[in-house]
């Protein structure tokens, strides 16, 4: 499957680095699928290649800028660090629907999906009167949540885990996006509080959590909702 090609603007390129300096660029991203192309007649460039391609070049291009020691040249790299990081917050990102969520899975193992869809940062929004779940989050923590529930021994959450995979496959090679999930400690849920006490008013969660009211409200709906 073809891979859809990115840019980041790199604004006054030619100015910072001269042409010289962009056919340089150019040679060492080559192998890569990556090329620096004009926009039209401005001073401005851009960096052109597949998110992946584009993380892949990471370290030669820092190791051209290092040999060139020079400002300018750093500049340059800072603005395609950040062209990189926002790429990987919008344009590596997806939404997908659980249907009938209540009726898919039991209560104890919805407990579960909704302690790790927060553990991990993935957004979540119910639908058509509470019976969809409707899930948005970066690829690479999709690919997380899919990797953990198809380890699950509940079948119904080993096959949302499947279905996840099949359906971020179609984005791109989800295998060469790495996501450090638990490798670090995880901060404990608020519906992990309302598990352990159900009976847990508002104001009890906010003070163990240190949360907002709006925010314990919610989990205690989550909870409730479940």
């Amino acid at each position: 499957m073809m891979k859809p090609s990115i840019s980041i603007n790199l604004p006054s390129l030619a100015h910072k680095v001269t042409t010289a300096g962009i056919s340089e660029i150019n040679s060492v991203i080559a192998p890569y699928a990556c090329n620096v192309k004009r926009i039209r007649r401005s001073r401005n460039y851009v960096l052109v290649g597949s998110y992946n391609e584009l993380v892949s070049i990471k370290t030669e291009l820092a190791q051209l800028v290092n040999s060139k020691n020079c400002l300018k040249w750093q500049r340059v790299y800072q603005s395609f660090l950040a062209g990189l990081e926002q790429l990987s917050e919008e344009s590596e990102y997806a939404t997908f629907e659980i249907k009938n969520i209540a009726a898919l899975i039991g209560k104890t193992d919805r407990i579960f999906l909704l302690e790790k869809l927060t553990e991990i940062g993935i957004d979540t929004k119910r639908k058509a009167n509470q019976r969809h779940l409707e899930i948005s989050g970066a690829l690479t923590k999709l690919n997380a949540l899919q990797s953990i529930l198809q380890d699950m021994s509940s079948e119904p959450l080993a096959a949302i885990g499947k279905s996840i995979q099949k359906r971020l496959s179609k984005y791109h090679d989800i295998e060469e996006i790495g996501f450090d999930y638990g490798k670090t400690e995880q901060p404990r849920t608020l519906l992990s509080y309302v598990v352990e006490n159900p009976a847990i008013t508002v104001a009890e969660l906010c003070f163990k959590s240190n949360c907002s009211t709006a925010d314990a409200r919610k989990a205690l709906d989550d909870y409730f909702e479940l």
